[in-house]
């Protein structure tokens, strides 16, 4: 890059004349390597006015005159900052110096004025160019020139001369005065450096975001203050105390605390448990044959038992031949024993009767079946309700109608899913050839099937009738509706005449009835003796983890179709997880001051025991602590408080054998508890000990003493290479395999990987993004000016697994494919492999004994929260929200991917309706791939929808080439559309486009919106949610999965880098004043052509 040197003699003006003409050089650059302005060889800047403006280089785009500026019609934005008192950390950011009046998240107002001596000394006229052009380079727009004229009161930046180079802040009245002292080349080189690498300490955090850090350590709220509070208790560890801190305390800090006995606040202690000793449904269906069949049957009957009963198919067939030897033994002569599955029992009956007759009786082949179903409603009812189920209700509160049912009018068609693959299996029929009719006949059936030969002639017809119980969705809110469970049976016919029929309460009935009656009201009484009755919900969590232990005897296994399984586990799982989640929520509407939906961890493990007794264990955890603290002698010493008891900010910035020196003023903070702070920073103790640079940090108190560390963040080396590290691209990664990947990546030249927040639990989440190859200091505010970003976010939802593989591997094909070598340099690219690193811990240990089922406990944190609702909250207890929010203040992202998954198999809950209430419209996967555009409907964001438009065109395009995935697409959205749309097609939608399903939701701009698209629509033009079916993906399937993702993140990316940008672009110029505009208006414009 150029350099400039200033005229070494002239008039007062004419040298003053070079630091305005310093601005505007700086405005118009992306990346500059300090000192710019020096003494040596370089351009001339000018010295007047006039000729500042040939330093004008910079040229704009007009737009056209359709084009609608989502630019011009802003609102507010949030502020993560929550300090009371800020000083220089704020010198190059967005704030009271650098002002953002058009709400984009950067800089357009220079408030600030710099007044130099009558006498300009050369170093500090050469050190004011520089600090002016840094200046420029970090706002949008600016006007007037830099120098104060007499009169001004605004805030100043004041040179002087003086020994030693140092930066001092003060505020007087609202003013900010910043004086900046030094001379000769001693100060040249100290503003080089400030303007080099101040206040950024990686690309994602600055010296603010430390001292905010620091704030939280000073009140408790942080680890390292935690720790430094025990040093100072323990008196350097020479006496015992015992510190309740963080999660993410590590053991090496652990280690070295003497004497200190350190424990996690957050985790649990055991309050209560309960052991449920259940009967065992087969047991009892024993026993009513012992006692009412066995001993009534006469010599040489003919017995036939029907039943039902909640076992896998391996077990009803040993079953079946145990009661047909009992019966002979008993005296039948003939005995018949079918046993159907009671879970899903259609199914059952098609399967494994109907199917197996026809294969084994018709010497005819079957050219077409009818599989009738009775419409499942209310008696006298016969209208079928069809809702909207594009998107997720979340929340089911709504307890005003005890007779409403649950269960969908295709309730019973939802249970043969997905027979019709068996069929198609066994039978050799196409899809075409079965088909599914409701059955409105008299007879009391559940279903009718009809098989048919050539010309139509009826090769088989046979009927049954399946069985449920009824009962309230929630026992203790009844208005809420009623649900029906499948339940077991027996009938017993002797020679003809049926003697017995009897109901038999399933294992899952018998341990739902204790979850409902005992464990979530004694759960619930808990937490109302902890609160004395006042349960509110800024108390929440009300405990650690409620642990629910089942084993028990049931039906799970894969179908052999698709990803599809029958497990009435893992829809117990569900069950318990959602319903325990909405009993929480629905207490807190009735009971205390609104919806609880944190009340902590709801945790079922259930484990398959095939062929014995169930077992119901219950165990409440209740977190240590509520909050940390330091106890000695019994006695808690020193607890955590609120962050407005503390502050702490730059008030100096000096330099010292050529580093920068930071003095961090704080108030109300112990002296003791400063020196050990920076004790425990010189031991590298700290976690922040090696991320504040290479620096010397003295910290002052109100008194005036003062206590100093050097630091040195340690370097990392950048030798590695992106094809040599193992992505895991067809496994589950769960937390440490993403840990072990993310150190690794750290070494890859081309990308910068950091820390964006630290969860709940105490686990890192980091972001990676591809950098621009350029030295010295890099503007991110002239970068966003004029590049479009990207985020892309993947695991929010963690037991949507597939998005984290796909991160990696788009990043390898980013990294090494030609066609993406100039993607720095025309986009700003940032993607978070794993937002929800705890529900991805919570997941990747229950998918050990159960690899393929859903698992919805992880899709949220570990508390239970949807934290999307946290995001741009910088006070939120779910800390792993600050994540995004973090990204999208230093991003500024015109378009958000949120690469999400929905089961790979059907989503059923039984005691719920057989459809989680909430997500009734999730019950089938309809695609491999689909996708959610989020829109604005506000006219003035007009513009916004045009690219929604062309980027739905790419990703569909892109899918199209892709022969596996478009064949997944198609048979996908072929069963959704046999078992679901064509009956409910409000509540299972299915908007076809380019053989791809997308849905379009509209909102009007709402600055509380949980979608950025919507809640900043002049910032953000797309916020698009893939789907795919990978909830729980492994294998191969997982990798296709994985690819789907790539494939329309690629589309997306390859759409930025060709995008167009409109520029307002403008420098007028007068003998007295200046005003400079560079400003990209939002949206971008991209194009597209059909292929």
């Amino acid at each position: 890059m150029k350099h400039y040197r200033v005229k070494n003699t002239g008039s007062r003006q004419e040298l003053l004349s070079a630091i305005d003409a310093s601005l505007l050089l700086g405005f118009q650059t992306v990346h500059a390597q300090f000192p710019v302005i020096t003494d040596a060889e370089g351009e001339l800047l000018p010295g007047s006015q006039s000729e500042i403006q040939k330093l004008w280089n910079l040229k704009g785009t007009m737009s056209p005159e359709d084009y609608v500026s989502a630019s011009e019609h802003a609102g507010e934005v949030f502020d993560l900052e929550f300090r009371k008192k800020t000083g220089l950390e704020y010198l190059f950011l967005k704030g009271r110096l650098l002002k953002d009046d058009n709400h984009d998240l950067l800089p357009d107002k220079l408030d600030v004025k710099f007044i130099l001596p009558e006498q300009i000394e050369r170093g500090m006229l050469l050190s004011a160019c520089n600090l002016a052009f840094r200046f420029g380079m970090e706002t949008t727009r600016y006007e007037g020139s830099l120098i104060a004229q007499n009169g001004y009161k605004g805030n100043v930046i004041l040179f002087e001369e003086g020994e030693v180079p140092q930066i001092q802040y003060d505020e007087d009245d609202g003013q900010i005065k910043i004086c900046i002292q030094g001379k000769g080349e001693a100060l040249l080189q100290f503003t080089a450096e400030l303007c080099n690498s101040f206040p950024q300490l990686n690309v994602m955090k600055s010296w603010r975001d430390a001292l905010m850090d620091m704030v939280d350590d000073f009140v408790l709220r942080g680890k390292d203050g935690q720790l430094a509070a025990a040093h100072m208790i323990s008196k350097e560890g020479q006496e015992a105390c015992t510190v309740y801190g963080t999660p993410d305390i590590e053991d090496r800090q652990k280690d070295a605390m003497k004497n200190c006995t350190l424990y996690n606040y957050r985790s649990g202690r055991k309050m209560y448990e309960k052991l449920y000793d259940l009967p065992w449904e087969v047991d009892t269906f024993r026993a009513i044959l012992k006692e009412k069949v066995y001993p009534n049957l006469q010599k040489d009957s003919s017995v036939k038992v029907e039943a039902a009963l909640s076992e896998s198919p391996k077990y009803r067939e040993a079953l079946t031949e145990e009661i047909k030897e009992e019966l002979l033994q008993s005296g039948s002569r003939q005995a018949e024993v079918r046993i159907a599955c009671a879970y899903k029992q259609g199914f059952s009956w098609l399967s494994e009767q109907v199917v197996p007759k026809l294969q084994k009786e018709q010497t005819d082949r079957v050219q077409k079946m009818e599989i009738y179903f009775k419409p499942f409603l209310p008696k006298g009812e016969t209208e079928w309700v069809d809702e909207n189920g594009a998107t997720p209700s979340y929340h089911n509160l709504n307890a005003e109608n005890p007779e409403k049912w649950y269960d969908l009018p295709i309730r019973y068609l939802q249970e043969l899913y997905p027979v019709m693959d068996v069929i198609q299996k066994e039978l050799d029929l196409s899809e075409e050839q079965i088909v599914f009719l409701p059955y409105e006949g008299e007879e009391d059936i559940t279903y009718l099937c009809k098989a048919y030969g050539e010309a139509e002639q009826v090769l088989l017809e046979e009927t049954q009738k399946v069985y449920c119980s009824e009962r309230p969705y929630l026992d203790e809110y009844p208005g809420l509706g009623k649900v029906h469970p499948s339940t077991g049976y027996i009938r017993v016919e002797v020679d003809g005449e049926e003697v017995l029929f009897q109901t038999i309460q399933t294992d899952l009935e018998e341990i739902w009835d204790i979850y409902q009656r005992e464990v979530l009201p004694d759960c619930r009484r808990y937490i109302e003796e902890k609160h004395k009755g006042c349960v509110k919900a800024e108390n929440q969590p009300f405990f650690y983890k409620l642990l629910l232990d089942v084993s028990v005897s049931e039906p799970d296994y894969r179908v052999g179709c698709r990803e599809d399984m029958i497990s009435s586990l893992d829809a117990l799982h569900e069950d318990m997880y959602f319903t325990g989640s909405d009993y929480f929520k629905n207490y807190g509407i009735h009971h205390g001051d609104g919806m609880l939906d944190a009340p902590g961890l709801i945790l079922p493990e259930i484990h398959n025991t095939e062929g014995k007794r169930p077992k119901f264990r219950v165990v409440l955890y209740e977190p240590l602590k509520k909050k940390a603290c330091v106890i000695k002698d019994d006695q808690v010493v020193m607890e955590q408080s609120g962050r407005e008891h503390a502050q702490a900010w730059l008030s100096t910035i000096g330099w010292n054998q050529g580093k920068l020196q930071y003095t961090i003023q704080t108030e109300n903070v112990a002296e003791q508890f400063l020196q050990s702070y920076v004790k425990l920073i010189e031991k590298k103790v700290l976690s922040i000990s090696d991320k504040l640079g290479f620096c010397e940090v003295i910290f002052r108190d109100e008194e005036g003493n003062t206590f100093s560390v050097k630091v040195e963040e340690p370097l990392v080396e950048k030798n590695g290479r992106i094809d040599e590290i193992n992505l895991s691209e067809n496994e589950l990664i769960g937390y440490e395999d993403y840990l072990e990947i993310m150190e690794q990546l750290k070494k890859v030249p081309q990308i910068e990987v950091f820390e964006t927040a630290t969860s709940y639990s105490g686990r890192k989440i980091y972001a990676i993004w591809l950098k621009p190859k350029m030295d010295g200091y890099l503007s991110m505010t002239k970068r966003l000016s004029m590049l479009p970003s990207e985020i892309i976010n993947a695991r929010h939802h963690a037991n949507e697994v597939s998005s984290t593989n796909a991160s990696f591997i788009l990043l390898k094909e980013l990294l090494t494919e030609e066609k993406y070598r100039e993607l720095p340099e025309k986009m700003n690219l940032i993607l978070v492999p794993m937002e929800n690193v705890d529900g991805a811990a919570i997941h990747y240990e229950l998918q050990k004994e159960h690899p393929y089922w859903k698992f919805h406990v992880a899709r949220f944190n570990s508390l239970g929260k949807e934290f999307y609702y946290e995001h741009f909250k910088p006070d939120s207890l779910h800390a792993e929200a600050m994540g995004l929010s973090r990204l999208y203040e230093r991003f500024v992202p015109d378009i958000v991917v949120d690469n999400h998954g929905v089961p790979s198999h059907e989503w059923e809950q039984q005691f719920s309706g057989y459809t989680s209430p909430s997500y009734k419209g999730f019950w089938l996967p309809r695609s491999l791939l689909y996708g959610y555009f989020w829109y604005v409907t506000n006219p003035e964001y007009s513009g916004n929808y045009a690219v929604n438009q062309v980027m739905q065109d790419v990703i569909a395009d892109r899918i199209a080439e892709d022969p596996i995935m478009t064949k997944w697409n198609l048979e996908w959205s072929r069963q959704f559309e046999k078992y679901a749309h064509a009956w409910l097609p409000k509540l299972f939608p299915a908007e076809y486009y380019k053989d791809m399903i997308n849905y379009w939701i509209p909102f009007a701009a709402d600055p509380n919106h949980r979608y950025p698209s919507i809640r900043y629509p002049w910032i953000t033009t797309v916020a698009y949610t893939s789907e795919v079916a990978d909830e729980t993906a492994q294998g191969e399937y997982l990798n296709l999965c994985a690819r789907a993702h790539v494939a329309h993140d690629e589309a997306t990316i390859q759409m930025l880098m060709d995008a167009k940008n409109y520029v307002k672009c403008r420098c007028n110029h007068t003998v007295q004043e200046i005003f400079t505009e560079y400003n990209r208006q939002r949206p971008m414009v991209v194009t597209y052509s059909e292929k």
